[in-house]
């Protein structure tokens, strides 16, 4: 009997522990590393933590120092011209680089091949298929352009502007190297394009092509009829312009690129004078018409009754007036001399050296004009024999001082010496002239042309 119940009790324990047998699980084991020092090392990793933080601050500085110079040679690029972000990273580099050579290192030459690059580049991204070899002696200077339909209805204002502006550059930069066809067909794709010229919008960087394919063509009649052309595509851009055959009507309103083309226009027709008397009289009347309207803004101006508002295309600041008024003076002494009124000539070459001559470091324009008015001056004078107004000019004229922007503007100067060092060594280059210069002599910093060559990309 107790055996049949312990049997009955041992099976019965068996069956519940087999039903509650959980099969045991097994954490992973973890080893633990801990970096304990001795008293003696701590010390000593202590005694190193100043050169740490020195490493570590010098870490952080060249990153600041090397974003800090990039992002300010971008910026005053994009200033200069505005980049889209249209563009690719690569694109907007190759842009800033050829901008900042052109500008601030005053050597288009050496910008030539960013212009094409990035010509090239983007036309291969509108056309993938684009059937171009860049490689041919014939393309060497040659860069593919977008199609006027791609510009006008395909990109945004902002990019065709930006684009304009880049094949203007190209061509003037072409122009530095000694590509003049080269240059001339670059201008004539735009300038002879009817849907671009008289459809993109920006009529003064179209005008502005128009008029330096003029200044590089040696035909009257062919620089005549670029002008003819600008002046009809702005006033068709501007209704609130108004000429009649030359001439600015009282009412009507002013661009910078519409003086610019009149002006031109009567310098043109002066120059062909020798060949038809009657274009004198015309250049003569185109001169006194734009001089009597920039003397009514100058008096509306010190009157207060006009501001820059009255005129948004036309810069009407009291230095770039005088700087006009007194470039036509310059002509129309010329013309009058041509003319055969000799006083009258010289008089109004007095006019100019009286009004601008002590304010000639103003600018570049300002200097120039000087210096045209006052040897056309000494010549005059020598021819009506007066000795004491041909010395008197001689010495005006040997006082002249060159100007020079950048030892009028810090910022320039700045951004001149930041472009040399990093197209040198970099932008860590900044650094290495600094402590160079703290400890030893100051080095020249060299200029491009010295460390670069023209066409190596």
């Amino acid at each position: 009997m107790i055996r049949t119940t312990l049997r009955t009790n041992l099976v019965g324990f068996a069956r519940r522990s087999v039903l509650n047998y959980k099969k045991p699980t097994f954490q992973p084991l973890v080893q633990q590393r801990t970096l304990r020092l001795s008293p003696s090392q701590f010390q000593a990793v202590k005694g190193w933590g100043f050169i740490i933080n020195i490493l570590g601050g010098a870490y952080i500085g060249g990153f600041i120092v090397c974003m800090g110079s990039l992002y300010l040679l971008y910026h005053d690029a994009d200033e200069r011209q505005n980049i889209p972000f249209e563009l690719s990273f690569q694109n907007q580099l190759t842009a800033v680089k050829a901008i900042n050579k052109d500008d601030v290192l005053k050597s288009p030459r050496h910008a030539v091949k960013h212009y094409r690059r990035l010509l090239i580049e983007l036309a291969k991204q509108e056309n993938p298929n684009l059937d171009f070899d860049e490689t041919t002696p014939e393309n060497k200077y040659r860069a593919p352009l977008l199609e006027s339909e791609t510009l006008l209805y395909k990109k945004s204002q902002k990019f065709s502007d930006f684009y304009i502006d880049i094949v203007s550059r190209y061509a003037k930069a072409l122009l530095a190297k000694g590509q003049l066809d080269i240059s001339i067909e670059t201008l004539e794709k735009l300038v002879y394009d009817d849907e671009v010229f008289y459809k993109l919008g920006d009529s003064e960087r179209l005008s502005n092509c128009a008029r330096l394919l003029c200044k590089i063509s040696d035909d009257f009649q062919t620089r005549q009829k670029l002008l003819d052309r600008s002046i009809d595509m702005i006033t068709k851009s501007f209704p609130s312009v108004r000429i009649n055959d030359y001439m600015v009507e009282s009412s009507s309103n002013m661009t910078d690129e519409l003086f610019s083309c009149l002006n031109e226009t009567a310098f043109n027709f002066a120059k062909e004078s020798s060949h038809k008397k009657e274009l004198l009289n015309k250049s003569l009347n185109i001169y006194l018409n734009n001089l009597k309207f920039l003397n009514t803004i100058k008096s509306e101006m010190e009157a207060n009754t006009i501001n820059q508002n009255n005129y948004p295309f036309f810069n009407i600041s009291s230095e770039n007036v005088s700087i006009l008024i007194n470039e036509v003076r310059g002509h129309l002494s010329e013309i009058m001399w041509t003319k055969g009124y000799k006083k009258n000539a010289v008089s109004w070459g007095e006019e100019v050296v009286d009004d601008i001559y002590h304010s000639n470091a103003s600018s570049q324009k300002t200097t120039d004009i000087l210096i045209g008015v006052l040897d056309n001056l000494i010549f005059m004078h020598h021819k009506m024999g007066n000795l004491k107004g041909e010395k008197r000019c001689k010495e005006l004229r040997g006082d002249l001082k060159p100007f020079d922007e950048y030892e009028k503007s810090y910022y320039n100067n700045v951004i001149n010496k930041f472009s040399k060092i990093i197209y040198q060594k970099g932008p860590l280059g900044i650094i290495e002239k600094v402590l160079t210069e703290r400890f030893g002599p100051t080095k020249r910093l060299l200029d491009i042309e010295e460390f670069e060559e023209e066409d190596v990309e």
